[in-house]
Formats: C-alpha cells, structure tokens, sequence
C-alpha cells in the first residue's frame, strides 16, 4: 500500500509499509561486531549476542536471510559452537545432555542407539516357527 498523497514515500524504494528498522549498513555492521564477539573464548551462545546488542534471537534469523555478509559470519559461528560443544563435551567442561541437546537441536548431530534383544529360550518365536517350517500341512 503506498503512502497517502502528499506522503513521502515509507521506504527507501517506496513500496511502502512499516520502515525497515534494520538496514543492509546496520546488518553488515551486525556482522563485523559477530565476528569480534566470536573472539572471546566463552562466547557459545548466538542468543547472549542478540541480547547484548539488545535485539531479540529471532533477528539473527532475519539477518542471515538479508544479508550475505552475515550469512557468511554466522555459519563461521555455527562452525565454531558445534566443534566447541563437541570439545566441551569430551573435556567435560560441559554436561553431556546438555551437549546432546545443541548438537541435535541446532546441528542436526543425533546420537544412534542399537538395540539387539536375544532370547536363548527355546520356545521363542523364531524357534517355533524354524520347527514348523515345511510342516505348515500340520497348522491346518
């Protein structure tokens, strides 16, 4: 919807609608402060970012999506969080279900569990049916 006659224009490209409050220029800032904060050594958590530069986690989505320089910075992020969950879990630094929670929530690592169940009763299934195989005249 444009803006009313004698308006100027909402947008930059007048489309109109709410002003975007985050520009390419201030994304792109975004994403050269993401990087100095992936400096310090205790920094895991892209949330704690959004919260210290005092915008909600679901921007960084946004972010991500608008701007390829961001793109590029936060994968470097998702690179460095998985290999410092991974690092923290064996070093013990942080607990394991913990661990298991990120990897699979936010990196699609799952943990593979086999389950082999035995049975040395001779009247199992298989058993039973390994007997009556070829006899199946004597079910009837």
């Amino acid at each position: 919807m444009p803006a009313p006659k004698g308006h100027p224009a909402y947008n930059v490209n007048g489309e109109g609608g709410r002003p975007k409050k985050y520009t390419e220029e201030f994304i792109n800032k975004e994403a050269f402060a993401l990087e100095e904060w992936m400096q310090k050594k205790d920094n895991v958590f892209i949330e704690f970012f959004a919260f210290e530069r005092g915008y909600d986690e679901d921007n960084i989505a946004d972010f991500e999506r608008n701007s390829e320089r961001f793109s590029r910075v936060y994968k470097k992020f998702k690179m460095r969080q998985k290999g410092m969950i991974f690092e923290g879990g064996l070093k013990r630094k942080y607990a394991h279900p913990m661990c298991a929670l990120v990897l699979s929530n936010n990196h699609n690592v799952h943990a593979k569990t086999v389950t082999t169940v035995t049975n040395n009763n001779q009247d199992s299934l298989s058993s039973i049916l390994d007997d009556i195989d070829g006899n199946t005249k004597d079910l009837i």
